[in-house]
């Protein structure tokens, strides 16, 4: 008989995970240049030519999901599901630490995760901070704005504009700090969809297709369509004064 030959396990790509807007071969639709083009210096001109998450990241989320599974005034909501995002950035020598969901928990008037839901967190343990900004207008485009604080209109094509997503969340709060942004070193953004034990049929179904979304590991979720067509605005932080009007 031949000798079989054993099976080479999987192994992941080693690139990043998930690139939350796209990749930074992509044209900016704020600024209209590559997200890779460099500066006369050759640093980059974009701070943030792409929006990927990481292992540090996506073990805060499981973190928050065990919390989040802990708490008996959600394990038995049947509206409980909703997607949950972390957000972590080193600006002008600076880190900071986000974290926040979509929708709205309707008992709490407020968003599903609180602070509560932060313990034991051991990566910058106690540094993290939920976010939670308002979204604009539908019919109010120019009143977004980008990581760096900058007025920015959105195209009229991108529909959907108040969808509360978590990545939105975090990107508006990282930009409501009205930062010097002088320098980036890094702004990296992990998302996971969380369904509580007792969600209905309705709510199971919505964050189906948001589970086991990752090249690297079976769980962490992609941004839905609504998020990718606007996070490409919201990460340029090219200085007003260098686009061409």
């Amino acid at each position: 008989m031949p000798t079989k030959t054993k099976k080479r396990p999987y192994k992941p790509a080693v690139e990043p995970n998930l690139r939350h807007g796209g990749r930074a071969s992509d044209t900016c639709p704020r600024c209209g240049l590559a997200r890779s083009k460099k500066k006369t210096d050759g640093k980059p001109l974009h701070g943030i030519p792409e929006l990927v998450d990481s292992a540090d990241l996506r073990g805060v989320l499981r973190t928050v999901d065990d919390n989040l599974r802990s708490d008996s005034e959600l394990t038995g909501d049947p509206d409980c599901g909703f997607m949950m995002g972390v957000l972590e950035a080193r600006i002008d020598n600076k880190e900071y630490y986000l974290i926040a969901s979509s929708g709205w928990n309707k008992k709490l008037e407020g968003p599903w995760i609180q602070p509560k839901h932060l313990k034991n967190i051991t990566y910058h343990r106690g540094e993290w901070e939920t976010v939670n900004p308002k979204i604009p207008d539908q019919e109010k485009k120019e009143e977004w704005w980008t990581v760096r604080g900058a007025r920015v209109e959105l195209s009229p094509t991108v529909d959907n504009l108040t969808k509360s997503c978590s990545a939105i969340k975090l990107l508006l709060g990282l930009g409501a700090k009205k930062l010097a942004w002088n320098s980036v070193g890094y702004v990296r953004m992990s998302e996971m969809a969380y369904v509580g034990s007792n969600a209905s049929a309705k709510i199971r179904a919505i964050f189906k297709n948001w589970h086991g979304k990752g090249a690297t590991n079976s769980w962490t979720a992609h941004s839905c369509k609504e998020c990718e067509a606007r996070v490409p605005y919201l990460i340029c932080d090219v200085p007003t004064n260098m686009i061409d009007p």
